[in-house]
């Protein structure tokens, strides 16, 4: 996963959480991968804040468990949440920018991520469909 810009330790403990059977914790993350307790609660901060796990606080404890996302579509439409943060810099970089060739490629960005945005759940909706077939 480093080759797409997840750190290496992000990567293990994403591929722990994937291939364990229940929600596993910062002390069975660290025991597990041999790892210092804080990368752990690193890694698995940057996984919640990808979309590609989640945080699960345990009731009367500060503990918190942590899970992967086994959904592709749950992947995205987190994702899309945090696209939308981007689509909304993009629009008022463009509104900001002075005229010419720097406005022009904000606002083209911006039009091509209010596409993605929209034509997402269509795109996972027509997948499913295809393997359902």
């Amino acid at each position: 996963m480093v080759g797409w810009g997840v750190p290496r330790n992000t990567g293990r403990v994403y591929a722990y959480l994937l291939l364990a059977t229940e929600p596993a914790s910062l002390d069975r993350l660290s025991a597990e991968l041999g790892m210092a307790k804080s990368g752990a609660s690193v890694a698995a901060r940057q996984l919640v804040g990808f979309g590609m796990a989640r945080a699960i606080g345990q009731r009367g404890s500060r503990r918190t468990l942590y899970e992967a996302l086994h959904s592709i579509e749950g992947i995205f439409a987190a994702r899309n949440a945090r696209a939308g943060e981007l689509l909304a810099r993009l629009r008022q970089g463009a509104r900001a920018a002075p005229p010419g060739i720097g406005r022009q490629r904000l606002a083209d960005m911006a039009d091509t991520m209010d596409e993605l945005i929209r034509e997402m759940p269509a795109m996972i909706q027509r997948i499913r469909d295809r393997r359902r077939s």
